[in-house]
């Protein structure tokens, strides 16, 4: 998360950057004045400056230069909005000391990657910081792992404002953007063709849901387990683990190379099952299965999530067949088939029901145990 002014003498383009920029996880300063922007600059010593270029008193490019004239801020990186979309103009912005250059209108995925690419050339060296993974698993279909997952990592991005990725790692289509009613056009299947799994390069695949949430999506179209090898796998979350506070993984109900290097590389593997026979006896076999694999845990729970209006076995005969403690139970919702249809997790709304209370409660612990460690 960084902090962001942006200078624009138009009060509505002002704010319709500011909230993108919200959105993207950054925290911004709305000013109206470049006279007023530049002592406010001087004062605060922002991380990066949005600048429009036509404004009374003194243009944009006049404050880019001014600003490069003195030196506690002559290494501010510096974005030139402006509606002019001439080479001229762009060759302008950048002699004036320009970073960057956009032409409006700009979307805001477009706005999102210029400015992290600016952020990140300003930081000149990777993050100290790390973040937490957390995987969602079942082998178990139909127990409601993606509706948790796009819900955990709406409701982290909501609560924690920062910076939180949901991989969604399904081979039988791009489940998780139906839930966000998103139509992606990239997937993790095109990080594949390259040699390294650098941040840049992920960057170009990440989706900006309009809540900030980022999103790597699966492929459109059904892939056979071997296409994402474990190797691949790993290298794209550690990758994620070095750039954002929170990734959550959607794990295939598959038993791949990919399925166990997730496990392997989370801080929290969450394990999903519905209160049922057959669940309950699949998640048997599978806490078997990884055992006797030998996949080393950091941390393994199990996530309760009722998908029907009936509950045919109880918690705590779950618990003694599992001989494991439920972390976290989740009760049937009636709103969410509502939501599903209309892409929008209840965690992003303000429905006070069954699943956005329980998940939002789960996102509050595990911000709260580990969250606050940076």
């Amino acid at each position: 998360m960084a902090r962001i002014y942006v200078i624009d003498d138009d009060e509505q383009l002002l704010r319709m950057v500011g909230l993108m920029l919200q959105r993207g996880g950054h925290t911004t300063n709305l000013i109206g004045n470049p006279v007023d922007g530049f002592d406010q600059i001087m004062a605060d010593k922002p991380d990066l400056l949005v600048l429009d270029v036509m404004m009374p008193n003194m243009s944009g490019h006049d404050l880019a230069r001014k600003i490069r004239d003195t030196p506690e801020i002559e290494d501010l990186p510096i974005l030139i909005l402006t509606a002019r979309s001439q080479e001229i103009d762009r060759a302008t912005a950048l002699e004036s000391g320009a970073d960057g250059y956009l032409s409006k209108p700009v979307t805001s995925q477009e706005l999102i990657e210029k400015v992290d690419d600016l952020l990140t050339q300003k930081s000149g060296t990777p993050k100290t910081e790390q973040g937490i993974i957390i995987a969602l698993y079942s082998l178990r279909g139909g127990v409601g792992q993606t509706t948790l997952a796009v819900n955990l990592a709406s409701s982290l991005r909501r609560f924690s404002q920062k910076e939180v990725c949901l991989v969604d790692l399904s081979l039988s289509g791009s489940q998780a953007s139906f839930h966000l009613r998103l139509q992606p056009r990239t997937s993790w299947a095109d990080l594949l063709a390259g040699s390294t799994f650098e941040w840049a390069e992920i960057q170009k695949r990440l989706i900006i849901h309009p809540s900030g949430l980022r999103i790597l999506a699966a492929p459109a179209l059904p892939q056979l387990p071997t296409v994402l090898s474990g190797e691949a796998t790993t290298a794209i979350l550690e990758t994620l683990r070095q750039n954002v506070a929170f990734v959550v993984v959607d794990l295939p109900p598959v038993l791949s190379s990919a399925f166990v290097a997730a496990l392997q590389a989370s801080d929290m593997a969450m394990h999903v099952i519905t209160p049922d026979v057959i669940a309950v006896q699949t998640a048997l076999n599978v806490n078997r299965a990884i055992a006797k694999a030998n996949v080393a845990m950091k941390y393994k729970t199990h996530v309760v999530n009722q998908t029907t209006t009936e509950a045919p076995i109880a918690p705590t005969a779950i618990e003694k067949a599992l001989s494991a403690r439920i972390a976290f139970q989740i009760g049937y919702d009636a709103n969410q088939p509502r939501a599903l249809t209309q892409g929008v997790p209840l965690t992003l709304t303000n429905a006070q029901t069954v699943l956005p209370t329980a998940v939002n409660r789960m996102a509050e612990v595990i911000w709260q145990r580990v969250g606050k460690q940076e």
